[in-house]
């Protein structure tokens, strides 16, 4: 199990593969094994063009990214609203030397 299926599942007994059969969980929403998959395979898609958006920076670079409105819907979308949270756990800032590389951070 990925670290994150035991963030959501919250440990190894309440996943199906267990054969317990239970309802899975995330957080305080209830979901069914039928759920955690399609969930499971939403979050493995690639995200059209039509999410991404980008701008220039500093030395002429131009940056891509996803604007915090998309990432919200998308969320409520898989989660339901008040299915999920977010909060900033560490934030670095520091001289970027690689150009074109992204990295986004979910924690729970």
């Amino acid at each position: 199990m990925s670290g994150t299926e035991e963030a959501i599942l919250g440990g190894r007994e309440s996943h199906p593969a267990a054969g317990s059969g239970a309802v899975l969980c995330f957080g305080q929403c209830q979901y069914t094994a039928e759920e955690y998959q399609a969930i499971q395979k939403a979050l493995r898609q690639r995200l059209g063009p039509e999410y991404i958006s980008s701008r220039m920076a500093g030395g002429g670079q131009k940056v891509c990214y996803i604007e915090g409105h998309r990432v919200i819907n998308l969320a409520n979308e898989m989660f339901g609203y008040n299915g999920w949270a977010h909060s900033v756990t560490q934030q670095n800032v520091g001289e970027c030397a690689a150009v074109g590389t992204c990295a986004l951070s979910m924690r729970r």
